[in-house]
């Protein structure tokens, strides 16, 4: 395990990678059809890049907070998907 990996819920990696994706459609494309590719380049656990990629709102409110509808947007959007 990678120091700060691990437990360690990378929050500002995590609220970053939402922001983008509330102000960047191309980047909510990249997110739907190469998610792991558009993930590059974030610090994230494993368990951080599949609570995203599945839009897995539960888990991460539970540690980052309670996020506000713009920073939903991609969750909201993943939900929506039937691609599972």
């Amino acid at each position: 395990v990678r120091p700060g990996h691990g437990r360690d819920v990378h929050r500002k990696e995590i609220l970053r990678v939402l922001e983008r994706a509330a102000q960047d459609s191309h980047f909510v494309a990249q997110l739907t059809h190469r998610g792991h590719e558009a993930l590059q380049g974030y610090d994230l656990s494993w368990q951080e890049r599949a609570a995203l990629l599945s839009g897995d709102l539960c888990w991460i409110e539970a540690r980052v907070g309670k996020l506000s509808p713009r920073l939903r947007t991609w969750l909201d959007c993943r939900l929506e998907q039937e691609r599972w």
